[in-house]
């Protein structure tokens, strides 16, 4: 009988032993998360990122980012700065992430990435409605038209890859313009490109009505998803908690709720610019 009770003792000083140690580790892990600090850099880029005059960020993709880091419980900071900047930054610093950032070929070895914040979203080629508007069924018939892109854009790097030529089918911007207003004011412009997400809120920033724009063409060779991506030296157990959480805010219907709720607002940025990065 003695031996009994002596071996059930030790099963439950085993037991309290074991419950002890693992919520040892649960609290170091936890405190773990929160003595990590990322730094979010990002640009404005309405509706993704809005800036204030007030330098206040919000928009569609600061919710997103800002809810997938609480989910994961680490300390961030989030600043916004001009695109080369924050890109720098990131390309530079540890613990430095970035966003609204295309993932394309020339930039994959450069980061780590974490995963789309928007999901499918192509480049759609954009014209007026009018009389005899072109229709294009190929994207090699545009060529036999002219589309305004913004130099060194995803959407100019990719009608490059198309076999558009500068000067001949692309008229290049080399500085900030609002390409809406160049379709509505330049009438030798016939189509510029945008996705589905911002052209609601090019319009509006440029005074027009998005019912005086048609859907022409979209290309689904030209994607114009948006990730989030980290500098290379960012551990990768903090890389891959960033991955999980954001893979969460994609399945459990918060990012269906959050771009709802965008494409409902007015946009209330002053800069009349949306560049597709």
């Amino acid at each position: 009988m003695l031996c009994s009770h002596i071996t059930m003792f030790k099963t439950v000083y085993h037991w309290l032993r074991s419950g002890c140690l693992l919520a040892t580790l649960l609290s170091h892990q936890a405190l773990a998360n929160t003595h990590t600090e990322l730094f979010l850099v990002t640009e404005h880029l309405p509706p993704y990122q809005v800036v204030n005059e007030n330098h206040q960020i919000s928009g569609f993709a600061v919710d997103i980012v800002r809810e997938v880091i609480n989910r994961t419980g680490y300390e961030y900071q989030l600043h916004a700065y001009s695109w080369l900047r924050s890109y720098n930054l990131t390309l530079q610093k540890p613990n430095h992430c970035i966003f609204s950032i295309a993932r394309i070929p020339i930039r994959e070895e450069h980061f780590k990435w974490i995963g789309q914040i928007t999901e499918t979203n192509n480049a759609v080629l954009w014209g007026l409605k009018k009389p005899n508007a072109p229709k294009i069924t190929d994207i090699n018939q545009a060529k036999n038209y002219i589309t305004a892109v913004n130099k060194n854009d995803v959407t100019h790097l990719g009608l490059l890859k198309h076999g558009f030529m500068e000067n001949k089918h692309l008229y290049v911007l080399e500085h900030t313009k609002s390409l809406i207003n160049l379709l509505s004011t330049r009438p030798e412009i016939d189509f510029i490109v945008a996705d589905d997400i911002t052209i609601g809120y090019r319009a509006k920033l440029a005074g027009v009505d998005i019912d005086a724009l048609e859907r022409v063409y979209e290309m689904k060779d030209l994607p114009l998803n948006f990730y989030l991506a980290c500098n290379k030296q960012t551990e990768s157990s903090v890389v891959n908690t960033l991955k999980k959480s954001l893979q969460s805010v994609h399945n459990d219907g918060f990012y269906q709720q959050t771009l709802s709720q965008w494409q409902d607002k007015m946009v209330n940025a002053k800069s009349p610019e949306i560049s597709n990065n």
